[in-house]
């Protein structure tokens, strides 16, 4: 994540005051945030489980919900938001709540009104979750190579087996079968020894001990010895022998190559077919076995992000040995199993995956279930697993079940911790007399080049080393207005560009944003003079400082450049951001009223980040609305539903305002935007700024 990139955020905190001027304060300094003002316990799950977040600002003191409640449902749904605390210093207080905050699992916790401090912490813990982000998609990764390896040396027709400590650690199907073994199974951790004839053992020792004797330096070589079959036969055996790590281990790899000339097996694909189903099956149930849950959940893992989550329930059947074996006997145990197995297909959904885990365990995935929703559909199981009636040979029995359930999303990576969570929930549930379902919770926990960029911009200022580009802005309603919307680059001693992000908070330390607005201003009305002396028709939206919003010498000052330039007020738009607005009501609401009377529009940026962006309209005159990029961005980076993007140009659409789309990058949000009833889009896809208003807009219509 950049600095320029929108902090998806959540604030707790009773004061909606101080909520709202968090958000100004990250604004300020180059944060751009969307937040939500969280208000309950309830609205936080909802969030959590509805959509993804960076960060959790909360204030020590918050009730509704208190920290503690919120961290406690951050892990419970197991979501990578770090939460930062504040507090208000109290001398004697203080440490005390830096320690309590940490106990809770805060990742920091600031005095309120250290700012600078708080801007830190925020920076730190966005790049720490990037990289936890980024080593999570390496372990998947590593994983998916791993399996893939494994799957190789499984299928592979050369024989292949490592060799540890004298001991087999892995044999492969052609290895088992070169020595007369029907599983490999039966292979690993014998000795090397028990399958190599008497007169060949000494040889053999020397040779393999000699070989690991050299380490690193040891070539691959081969070795020919009389090797012992499984029925005691001898047969010749020619080996390659290399140096290898399996399973992070280092030992030695016999390699024997396949014949060259094969049988040819017929291809009959229905066979293949039932030697598929046998292999994943389980021979008492009927439902997939171990194996297969163990692939299906790799898969599983590999395929969550934050919209693709899945939940593995954890079936233990309670007291299984004890009441249904002594009631049924060992083979009615089996039939026993095979009705229950039979009893959740029933209760299973198209896409869930059963499987037998264990004796007396079965797992089910679920797909796209969120974690309440998972507990409710879990108890329910178990009223129907005990309201079940067993019945083999006449006799009955009533059983229940304990289900421990575990979540995987966009922070998992690991099958067995999947699986060892839902066994830590469904033990804690067998603790309380079982015959119920939790969802498991964890316990709770016991350098860049710097510039001077003051000077940069002092030298920019006294050298005129600024520069415009424009951006096309096109019509989803077939409208014939053309719209540019004008940006503003800062060029440094080495003709290197700089963005406003950058150098803006500079220019509101040395006072000088409202000189270099008007700069902005007088440059967009010249070249667009120019422009429209052509016979275009073409606007222009530029972008005005807070400082500028509340210039009361700007109005008078823009009627006599529109009258020295002879150009039409209505060419141009003025544009400013929901922060500012928002924090200067009173300046924004006169500067729109005051360009409307020349003629001209008032536009708002940004919109929908604060946590009541309408009540701002309700204001101020803003014909013209620019919703916020993290929006669009969600949709087409995160895969986030484009509900909330669609319900607020919905909803801008009532109030009669022009809506316009930033941050289109490719073509498959254009139909959500056009059936969403967006006025405008504006994005890389179209165009990405330029230095000239050369768009072609007769491709659009």
């Amino acid at each position: 994540m950049t600095s320029n990139d929108t902090i998806r955020l959540l604030i707790l905190n009773n004061q909606r005051s101080e909520a709202e001027r968090l958000i100004s304060m990250l604004h300020a300094s180059g944060h751009p945030c969307r937040a939500q003002h969280v208000d309950s316990e309830e609205a936080l799950v909802k969030l959590l489980q509805e959509q993804s977040w960076d960060l959790l600002i909360g204030n020590m003191n918050s009730t509704a919900p208190t920290p503690a409640v919120a961290i406690k449902q951050i892990r419970r749904l197991n979501k990578d938001v770090p939460v930062i605390l504040q507090y208000e210093a109290d001398e004697d207080e203080s440490p005390f709540a830096v320690v309590e905050g940490l106990r809770l699992g805060a990742v920091d916790v600031i005095d309120l009104d250290d700012d600078q401090h708080l801007l830190l912490v925020i920076d730190r813990e966005l790049q720490n979750r990037e990289q936890r982000q980024a080593r999570r998609n390496t372990d998947r990764r590593f994983r998916e190579a791993e399996r893939r390896s494994q799957q190789l040396l499984d299928s592979s027709r050369d024989a292949i087996a490592f060799i540890q400590d004298g001991l087999y650690l892995y044999a492969n199907d052609s290895f088992a079968e070169l020595f007369g073994y029907e599983d490999r199974d039966e292979i690993e951790a014998m000795p090397i020894m028990d399958m190599v004839a008497d007169g060949d053992q000494s040889r053999l020792k020397n040779f393999l001990k000699d070989f690991m004797f050299k380490g690193d330096d040891a070539e691959s070589s081969s070795v020919a010895f009389t090797g012992l079959k499984h029925d005691g036969s001898e047969t010749p055996i020619n080996l390659e022998v290399s140096l290898v790590t399996y399973d992070e281990e280092p030992c030695i790899q016999f390699l024997a190559r396949a014949a060259t000339t094969t049988v040819v097996h017929s291809n009959n694909e229905e066979l293949e077919a039932q030697l598929k189903q046998i292999k994943w099956q389980d021979v008492v149930t009927g439902v997939y076995n171990r194996q297969y849950l163990l692939n299906h959940l790799d898969q599983t893992i590999d395929n969550a992000d934050e919209k693709q989550h899945s939940c593995l329930f954890f079936i233990e059947l309670d007291q299984f040995s004890e009441r249904v074996k002594n009631t049924f006997g060992v083979t009615g145990a089996d039939l026993a199993l095979a009705d229950i197995a039979s009893l959740l297909r029933g209760k299973a959904n198209t896409n869930d995956t059963i499987a037998r885990l264990g004796d007396s365990t079965f797992a089910m995935v679920v797909h796209n279930l969120k974690a309440d929703a998972a507990v409710n559909r879990a108890q329910q199981l178990c009223k129907d697993v005990e309201g079940h009636i067993i019945d083999i040979d006449h006799k009955t029995l009533q059983i229940t079940c304990s289900i421990g359930i575990s979540l995987i999303n966009e922070t998992t990576t690991n099958t067995n911790t999947v699986i060892e969570q839902a066994r830590q929930a469904m033990e804690k549930v067998r603790s309380n007399n079982g015959n119920g379902a939790m969802l498991f919770e964890p316990d709770a926990p016991k350098g860049d080049i710097k510039i001077d960029i003051n000077a940069v911009l002092q030298q920019a200022l006294a050298n005129d080393r600024f520069r415009l580009l424009f951006q096309p802005i096109i019509s989803l309603r077939g409208s014939d207005e053309e719209y540019y919307e004008v940006y503003l680059r800062m060029i440094d001693e080495h003709g290197a560009e700089i963005s406003p992000n950058i150098f803006f908070e500079a220019a509101s330390n040395i006072s000088a944003c409202t000189k270099i607005d008007r700069w902005v201003i007088l440059e967009s009305i010249k070249m667009l003079s120019q422009h429209r002396a052509k016979g275009n028709k073409t606007k222009l939206i530029v972008n005005i400082s807070r400082q500028s919003l509340c210039d009361e010498t700007l109005l008078p000052w823009l009627g006599v450049a529109f009258k020295a330039a002879k150009l039409a007020p209505d060419a141009i738009v003025f544009q400013a951001q929901e922060i500012d607005v928002t924090n200067h009501l009173n300046a924004a609401k006169h500067f729109a009223e005051g360009i409307n009377k020349l003629n001209t529009q008032f536009s708002i940026s940004n919109f929908g980040c604060s946590l009541n962006p309408f009540n701002t309209l309700t204001h101020v005159p803003a014909r013209m609305i620019k919703v916020d990029g993290s929006f669009t961005s969600d949709i087409q980076n995160n895969n986030e539903s484009p509900e909330t993007l669609i319900q607020l140009i919905e909803k801008l659409n009532e109030e009669s305002k022009i809506t316009l789309v930033p941050f289109v990058e490719n073509a498959s949000v254009l139909s959500t935007l056009w059936q969403a009833g967006a006025h405008y889009i504006q994005g890389h896809y179209l165009q990405e700024p330029s230095a000239g208003m050369n768009y072609d807009f007769n491709m659009e219509s």
